[in-house]
């Protein structure tokens, strides 16, 4: 039995159609359990409802898990809609004792409105995402150390076995999960057909506050979980805002040297936003460009604040 676990905070009108797509599954008995802040007006047939309160994803999805009978434990985001064929390509995994969790992409869907497209591009472009970029369209089947929740399948064994979602984190308690599964010596697979539909950010900026969310977690990260979050992959944004900033701020001060930089970069770091679209529909095409270059600042500034903070605003102070 497969158990599909929804945590959500209330409906925002895509639960029926994602607990649709997930009785369509093929390949496993399913039971689906949805975990909101309070009881639903309505629910789609064959699900379980079980409101718990005003609590964290972290805690909902432990919640679900106590919950559900499956041997494996799928995690999926309410505004999420699995394709078909979704389960039973990640099962395969599972034949492999040493196999804890399978995760797949989140591509985003053909309907979402235009924004939401945008912001979708700019996630599967390498310049935004490098090589995670396998996350939000399907890529090569390969071992993972961190996988996102929104699409992660899990064997009921090794979720026990590390306690489940221990870190009261959000966003970023996937990350903690996933390396707690490492550590235990488990293994966990990407599959490119394992494909779920993920709606983005309806608007700009909330896209931005999204970034920003993810580089202030990943920021804090690189001290809390070094062994996956201190990689240069991760700085590089930064990196680009330092180097950027001071470059104009010397170009205005007259420099000539940081006046033929930029003139040079500027022009180069354009040209490798555009080529990290390629395949794009025209229209998406420019306004990806400029969207690439403020998901940059956000996240980069972000992820400088991450590395000063002392803890997050999520995570109770110490006892004194």
């Amino acid at each position: 039995m497969v158990s599909i676990i929804i945590p959500l905070k209330r409906d925002q009108g895509y639960l029926a159609r994602c607990v649709e797509a997930c009785r369509k599954q093929e390949g496993a008995e399913i039971e689906i359990i949805a975990l909101p802040d309070d009881p639903l007006p309505s629910s789609a047939p064959g699900i379980r409802v079980e409101p718990t309160g005003p609590a964290l994803p972290a805690r909902k999805r432990n919640r679900g898990g106590q919950l559900s009978k499956g041997d494996v434990l799928a995690f999926i985001d309410d505004d999420t809609r699995p394709r078909p064929g979704w389960i039973r390509a990640a099962l395969v995994h599972f034949q492999d004792p040493g196999v804890a969790a399978v995760g797949g992409p989140s591509i985003t869907p053909p309907e979402d409105l235009f924004w939401a497209q945008v912001s979708g591009a700019v996630y599967e472009s390498w310049m935004m995402s490098g090589g995670e970029r396998r996350r939000y369209q399907p890529g090569k089947p390969c071992d993972v150390e961190d996988f996102p929740s929104c699409n992660l399948l899990v064997r009921r064994s090794a979720f026990e076995d590390v306690g489940g979602f221990g870190a009261d984190l959000w966003p970023g308690e996937d990350t903690a999960f996933c390396l707690a599964l490492v550590k235990k010596g488990f293994r966990i697979r990407y599959e490119p057909q394992a494909v779920i539909e993920h709606h983005r950010r309806p608007s700009l900026m909330r896209h931005f506050v999204q970034l920003a969310n993810y580089g202030l977690h990943r920021g804090y990260f690189a001290k809390r979980y070094p062994e996956t979050s201190r990689r240069i992959q991760y700085f590089l944004p930064t990196l680009f805002v330092l180097i950027g900033s001071v470059a104009t701020l010397l170009a205005l001060a007259g420099n000539g040297f940081c006046r033929w930089a930029l003139a040079i970069l500027a022009p180069l770091y354009f040209l490798l936003m555009v080529s990290s679209l390629v395949g794009k529909p025209l229209r998406l095409l420019l306004p990806s460009v400029g969207v690439i270059f403020v998901s940059h600042l956000a996240y980069g500034i972000s992820f400088v604040r991450g590395l000063m903070a002392r803890r997050l605003p999520e995570e109770a102070p110490p006892p004194i």
